[in-house]
């Protein structure tokens, strides 16, 4: 995989490049940066920082995120269907209307995130926290939910999904086994 810089990939952006999919980007630092429509699939951003930054609309689809830092980043319409976000950081994220089908969300942080309209489809959320988001019209169909936290958490819908006992439910109680 070929490698660029922050500076480089912020350039070819400015200058109405779009397509960057397939690069090493691992510890990229593109902190509070304006980047919708991007297409970054099959990009290797492992403990990458998009804090801050505006990603709408972007392509990441099939993308490595592990431990990656996307607090309080603008995710919205977002495509990340197939991606690795073991251990992401999407505090506070705004990812409503986004496509996260089969994503690989095991010990990712979405505390106070925005999931509305989301499609969590077949995606794994052992041990996720998603205490105090907003899931609103969220399809966590076929979901993988154990260890999962829900503490706090508006309008979930658990349909089409099993409860693991090990869940913690927008109540603060633990699941129910089915």
């Amino acid at each position: 995989m070929q490698r660029i810089s922050a500076e480089d990939l912020l350039a070819k952006y400015d200058s109405g490049i779009r397509d960057f999919s397939y690069l090493d980007l691992c510890q990229i630092n593109l902190f509070e940066a304006y980047l919708p429509d991007i297409n970054l699939q099959g990009c290797n951003l492992t403990q990458a920082n998009f804090a801050y930054a505006t990603l709408s609309r972007a392509n990441l689809t099939q993308t490595n995120l592990y431990q990656a830092q996307l607090e309080k980043t603008w995710l919205d319409s977002i495509h990340l269907e197939d991606s690795q976000l073991q251990e992401t950081s999407l505090i506070g994220a705004e990812l409503a209307f986004a496509q996260l089908i089969r994503a690989d969300l095991t010990h990712a942080d979405l505390q106070q995130a925005d999931l509305q309209h989301v499609s969590l489809l077949r995606a794994n959320l052992t041990g996720a926290n998603l205490s105090g988001a907003n899931l609103e019209n969220c399809d966590l169909s076929e979901s993988v939910l154990a260890r999962t936290n829900f503490f706090r958490a508006n309008a979930v819908d658990f349909s089409g999904t099993q409860i693991h006992p090990t869940t913690i439910l927008p109540n603060g109680y633990p699941g129910l086994s089915s």
